[in-house]
């Protein structure tokens, strides 16, 4: 499940701070407003570029995991509730399927948001 705001949202904020929407509050330093703009939009390109098939893939493997037919934001939930009944725990049937789903999405989050951070770790 994608951070919010989702890369739409992110789009249309720098769509408004350009037009000089007084309803959004942006730091003074003009630099920096600029780099956190930037940011903005690579990060909005970056999921349009994408589409849904990250989050279409997190659900598979959701799916598989849980054995429920259900929506991502259901299907996360009930990942939550599984991991603090101690479902996921080291010597459970689930740990390593519940393990590679978090390191995968975290990574797919980090992708969007952070390409750089994963700089030669791919």
């Amino acid at each position: 499940m994608r951070d919010r705001p989702t890369g739409a949202e992110l789009a249309n904020l720098v769509r408004r701070v350009r037009a000089g929407d007084p309803g959004v509050e942006v730091p003074d330093d003009r630099r920096y407003r600029e780099l956190m703009l930037a940011s903005a939009m690579a990060i909005a390109e970056r999921q349009e570029t994408t589409g849904d098939a990250p989050e279409q893939d997190e659900r598979q493997a959701l799916i598989r995991i849980l054995g429920e037919e259900r929506s991502l934001e259901d299907l996360n939930w009930a990942l939550a509730a599984a991991i603090r009944n101690g479902d996921g725990d080291p010597g459970t049937l689930g740990h390593e399927a519940i393990r590679e789903h978090l390191r995968l999405t975290g990574r797919e989050r980090v992708r969007e948001s952070n390409p750089k951070a994963l700089a030669g770790d791919e």
